[in-house]
């Protein structure tokens, strides 16, 4: 990435944009219909796009709120855009061998996307479960239960193989009555406004015009583990527009995680497949 630096203002060469592309399902609204032209995308899952905005490889993309918090003013909001819901999210799960609250003194698996629903999972497992003395592992180790998120979650729940599983954001909706937000779209404070405004504007309007193109989202992405109908339910069961209620639930969220000690995954090197 190349810059410049004049009257304390950071220029990228051309005023190119380098932007995160969320692979999920439940993020495609955001793409089908951003013009080719507004910025260059490249694939990565959240843990990995949060690292390469904090190390300026990519400007902007849906970062894991969790690490948008931690990020504080590195990022700015980008027009209000996220993935949240109201209840179920139908991709993030805990699968387990025993009921949630058998769970004490067990190991958990945890996906290597995840930056957010991991610490979402560690509020339920203290305020709503009761669960203590657990052990987060890796999916390579083996595990009493596992937290998996997006696509590879809705592969799993086609599959079976677990006895229980757990939706997340039915489960923080019964602790709090708020919606959840897991991702929210920002930007680098260091892009010149100007900029970062135009992009705004494209990616809304990319945004309406991908929930009125869900048919062609059903068309591109059906296969044997959903449906196209199941498809349409799933991407309209999300909010991608950030408003006070989801500003409630984030911010109920900070608190929630404040009360516990301050705890993140390892995280690596991101490596762009795009």
């Amino acid at each position: 990435m190349n810059i410049r630096q004049s009257d304390n203002q950071v220029h990228y060469e051309n005023d190119s944009l380098e932007v995160g592309y969320m692979t999920y399902l439940n993020s495609e609204v955001f793409y089908r219909k951003l013009p080719p032209d507004s910025c260059r995308l490249h694939r990565m899952h959240p843990r990995n796009m949060a690292l390469a905005v904090e190390q300026g490889d990519i400007h902007a993309g849906p970062l894991p709120v969790a690490e948008v918090m931690r990020l504080n003013g590195t990022v700015r909001s980008l027009g209000d855009l996220g993935v949240a819901c109201d209840g179920a999210a139908m991709s993030v799960f805990v699968f387990s061998h025993y009921p949630i609250k058998e769970l004490s003194g067990k190991r958990i698996a945890v996906t290597s996307h995840t930056a957010t629903s991991i610490q979402l999972l560690r509020i339920l497992l203290a305020d709503l479960w009761d669960v203590t003395g657990h052990e987060f592992v890796t999916m390579s180790d083996t595990y009493d239960a596992a937290l998996v998120i997006g696509d590879p979650a809705l592969e799993l729940l086609h599959q079976g193989g677990f006895r229980h599983h757990y939706d997340l954001g039915t489960a923080w909706k019964n602790l709090t009555g708020l919606p959840f937000v897991f991702a929210e779209w920002v930007i680098r404070s260091d892009v010149r406004p100007a900029r970062a405004n135009e992009f705004a504007d494209q990616l809304l309007s990319a945004t309406h015009a991908g929930l009125n193109s869900i048919p062609e989202i059903q068309a591109a992405r059906s296969d044997e583990v959903m449906t196209s109908s199941e498809i349409a339910k799933y991407v309209r069961n999300f909010t991608y527009f950030i408003g006070e209620p989801e500003r409630a639930g984030q911010q109920e969220f900070k608190r929630r995680l404040g009360q516990l000690q301050d705890w993140r995954p390892t995280m690596h090197k991101p490596i762009s497949a795009m």
